[in-house]
């Protein structure tokens, strides 16, 4: 009787085991169910634009699409953070979402646009696809290499990392309104995307802002840049030359080549400071950009016959 109940619950497990191999997937079966992304929240990130965390949790970003496979984690963005979406890469399913290869502050690496579930932690940050570029720029350009010019009052101007607004041009910040910069020598202006381009030198940042489109100027040149004619007085000075401010009192500096422009601080008499953008005739006086100490902004070479500053190196 024991013999005949036990060789009846072997029978019954050997039979629930062949039940549950017979209904188990094999690991390509199963892997193709992790990577099926029917049903998933449909990809919203478009090449080439910029997109967003959505506020909140971070994202994390990896070395491959999805978290197996040897896929690394390489970095994270916050969230509220924007990026780059990557041009020439489609998004791609793995883990049941949907990965997008990104670029955050130079960090690339693949990223889930949201959850298997309905929740989208991703989002496209505004900015929409540029129409067709126009086959030339029209605008005439009034900006001259060397000299200097300024953000028109209002918006700021965009700097970028390359001409245009393609893909491999990353916004590497903003030049504000009536902020005036450089327009760094040796770098010809270039059409992109129906405007002309210029390479600038904003207070130390470096990048391309356009002057303007459809008839509108974004940008405009500031004063004479004849430092023979200005002032009353023969320049001394020249860009990356070391100066410092003549015995008597301090130089005043500001934000803007300009009387009007915010102060920002003072090099004594006697402090040397290296010059690194300039000059601008403003106000009768001649203005050149200085670094003194970290100290960066706009102080006068002299006026009306008088010397302030002198050159030393």
């Amino acid at each position: 009787m024991r013999l005949t109940s036990v060789l009846r619950f072997l029978l019954f497990v050997a039979v629930a085991l062949a039940v549950v191999l017979l209904a188990a997937p094999d690991s390509a079966q199963a892997q193709s169910w992790n990577d099926s992304c029917q049903g998933a929240l449909p990809p919203r990130l478009v090449p080439g634009q910029q997109g967003r965390v959505t506020p909140g949790l971070p994202n994390l970003l990896r070395s491959q699409p999805g978290i197996y496979g040897g896929s690394q984690i390489v970095g994270q963005m916050p969230g509220g953070a924007v990026f780059s979406v990557v041009f020439g890469h489609a998004s791609q399913c793995a883990n049941g979402m949907w990965w997008t290869l990104v670029n955050y502050n130079s960090i690339q690496g693949w990223t889930p646009e949201g959850s298997a579930y309905g929740v989208y932690w991703t989002e496209p940050a505004g900015v929409q696809p540029p129409p067709p570029p126009p086959s030339s720029c029209s605008l005439p350009t009034r900006m001259v290499a060397g000299g200097q010019a300024r953000v028109t009052p209002g918006l700021p101007n965009v700097v970028r990392s390359a001409p245009g607004l393609g893909w491999n041009s990353v916004i590497v910040g903003a030049i504000p309104g009536s902020g005036v910069f450089t327009v760094l020598a040796g770098y010809a202006p270039q059409c992109a995307d129906g405007m002309q381009w210029y390479y600038v030198n904003y207070n130390g940042l470096i990048g391309w802002t356009a002057e303007g489109q459809n008839g509108v100027y974004w940008t405009e040149p500031v004063g004479s840049n004849d430092p023979n004619t200005c002032a009353g007085i023969s320049t001394r000075l020249d860009i990356y030359a070391w100066a410092r401010v003549t015995p008597g009192l301090p130089n005043n500096v500001r934000a803007e080549p300009s009387l009007g422009g915010r102060w920002l601080g003072r090099i004594p008499a006697g402090a040397t400071f290296q010059v690194i953008a300039g000059p601008v005739c403003n106000n009768g006086i001649l203005w050149w950009q200085a670094n003194y100490n970290g100290l960066i902004g706009w102080t006068g070479e002299g006026r009306a016959g008088y010397y302030w500053l002198e050159r030393i190196a």
